[in-house]
């Protein structure tokens, strides 16, 4: 089922999707049935059977990174529905219902086509939404939640300026040269894709996950011109006057996959995880205890499906979950 043709996050997503699908299938009530076709489907490709690890680790705790003082023989998850809630039995169904149908409950993922002629255009998202723009040339921009972009060609030249947020941007190669620009840095590309994040107050960074690309300061003297300064590739940089200097990073982290609404984290905190998930959640996930927000967790999320995220993290740490309308609590039992 899973296509040769896309990018390696499109095969990845489509991968993912459907090794869900395998897993609710073959915990469902014949799965002697349809064993033969899974198996025809894993060992059809390396990808599929990586992808069928990651979803069984992530539902049955597996390959979950447990850092607390939990005792050795833990009590499964409780799940409580509030009085108040009006969901009902949503939260307790919520994981099955996404992994069979493909459902997401959370941001709007939406595509849309811009102008070809060249004319300026601005694309904008609204918190909890992500957009996918199909530009020029093949390019495509990728506006994550809160996130303001303009497009412009300048000389014939396509320039995107990152006025706030976060975009990717996945260049199709060629001989066209792509400006970004994002407060006092440019960064040129041919074929790159990464990330540009930049929000008030703070310096704005650029992530290169493959191909090349430079960065140079936007305004030059005319006397000493800046030719531009090569990007490492899987380093998050921090932008000042055209110059990249590393982040140094609080835990090890691939977010490259945000567009398809998948990020994956190593011994991550609760609190920094809960931080991402909550910024797509129409129902936010809240801690009753800040201090569980300490807590190391490591794997592969889908941070568009905030009641997900509750209930496997509920099962991990042997903690309650309970939905009321207002959120997803977690609270020690």
């Amino acid at each position: 089922m899973s296509g040769e043709g896309g990018s390696d996050s499109e095969r990845n997503a489509v991968a993912t999707d459907e090794a869900a699908h395998w897993f609710v299938i073959l915990r469902g009530p014949d799965p002697d049935r349809h064993r033969p076709d899974f198996v025809k489907w894993r060992d059809a490709s390396e990808l599929n059977r990586v992808a069928f690890e990651q979803v069984a680790a992530t539902f049955d705790g597996a390959e979950v990174l447990k850092r607390s003082a939990a005792p050795r023989h833990r009590r499964p998850p409780l799940l409580r529905l509030d009085t108040r809630s009006w969901i009902g039995g949503a939260l307790a169904t919520s994981v099955a219902v996404a992994l069979a149908t493909g459902v997401v409950r959370g941001p709007l993922l939406k595509l849309q086509q811009t102008a070809s002629d060249g004319r300026a255009t601005t694309f904008a998202t609204r918190h909890g939404t992500m957009r996918t723009v199909q530009l020029a040339q093949g390019a495509s921009l990728a506006l994550d939640s809160a996130t303001e972009v303009h497009f412009e060609e300048q000389d014939g030249e396509p320039v995107v300026t990152v006025v706030k947020g976060r975009a990717q941007l996945r260049l199709p190669g060629g001989g066209t040269e792509w400006v970004v620009r994002v407060d006092d840095s440019e960064i040129i590309s041919r074929n790159g894709i990464f990330d540009v994040s930049w929000s008030g107050g703070k310096a704005p960074y650029v992530q290169l996950y493959a191909g090349e690309a430079m960065t140079r300061p936007v305004l030059q003297s005319a006397g000493y011109v800046v030719g531009g300064h090569g990007l490492p590739t899987g380093l998050s940089m921090r932008l000042a006057r055209g110059r990249a200097e590393p982040l140094q990073p609080r835990f090890a982290a691939d977010e490259r996959d945000w567009p398809q609404g998948w990020v994956q984290y190593r011994s991550v905190p609760l609190a920094d995880l809960l931080h991402t998930v909550n910024r797509y959640a129409a129902k936010p996930i809240i801690l009753s205890d800040p201090a569980l927000g300490r807590l190391r967790i490591s794997g592969r999320f889908r941070i568009v499906d905030p009641s997900a995220v509750a209930l496997n993290l509920g099962r991990v740490f042997a903690l309650t979950v309970t939905e009321r309308p207002e959120g997803f609590y977690i609270d020690r039992p």
